[in-house]
């Protein structure tokens, strides 16, 4: 059982090693209304209630594969999502990255935030809006730092554990099972022992052959063997019947 331990610690080491791990990067960018949308003088964050349809054709491109895949090229194991930020009501469009390398994720996060600019101006030109009625954009936080997620190398080490700990007590009990059957023939035909049959020791022997002695009086061997004395005539006398 040891050993199946070792491989399984062996093994778990070995996963986490090797097992991918991806780092992630964030920012918040929010679509500011038009100059015409709003009252001189008022502030333009006050205005921002009907943005949401305009939020929802910037994520839209910016997710399509025409604007994706020239990032995801330059950047193989990147890749990026856009989409509303639910934690808040305004529009606001919440840029995630992840990737296999910390600098790799923060140069794609820093691309995507290039790109967005542009192809809202990108889709406000194809409709010809004049100046004073375009929608601008305005980063409002962006990660310096990434995130490690291990995630997949957990699954992969809980896998790896379960594995290994369900074959070590598989192999145990399989390899304590024959064993115990081995020792089972090995005994099988042999008689149980009587405790008298056990060896006794010297000096036990000598006083059990001691104990068993019969005593014989000090005055009946003289040295002469005596002979034996005649049994008495069993003569018994007979009635005459003559008479």
């Amino acid at each position: 059982m040891l050993a199946g331990l070792l491989i399984t610690a062996g093994m778990s080491f070995w996963v986490f090693r090797v097992a991918p791990v991806t780092y992630e990067a964030t920012a918040n960018v929010a679509l500011i209304p038009p100059p015409t949308a709003v009252i001189s003088g008022d502030n333009p964050f006050l205005y921002m209630g009907g943005l949401d349809q305009a939020m929802g054709v910037l994520t839209v491109k910016v997710n399509s594969d025409s604007v994706r895949g020239p990032i995801e090229e330059a950047y193989p194991g990147a890749e990026y999502s856009t989409e509303h930020d639910t934690t808040t009501s305004g529009p606001i469009v919440r840029v995630k990255v992840s990737g296999d390398s910390s600098a790799t994720t923060l140069e794609v996060l820093n691309r995507v935030l290039e790109v967005m600019p542009a192809t809202i101006t990108s889709l406000q030109d194809e409709l010809s809006l004049p100046q004073a009625s375009r929608i601008s954009l305005l980063t409002l936080g962006i990660d310096k730092d990434t995130t490690l997620v291990g995630e997949a190398r957990t699954r992969a080490l809980l896998v790896v554990a379960a594995l290994g700990l369900a074959g070590t007590l598989l192999v145990t009990g399989l390899a304590d099972k024959r064993l115990i059957k081995r020792r089972g023939k090995k005994h099988v035909g042999t008689p149980a022992s009587l405790p008298d049959d056990f060896p006794l020791a010297e000096g036990e022997l000598t006083r059990r052959n001691r104990a068993d002695r019969v005593p014989l009086p000090s005055s009946s061997f003289s040295g002469a063997i005596r002979t034996a004395e005649p049994l008495p005539d069993p003569h018994v006398p007979v009635a005459d019947l003559r008479r």
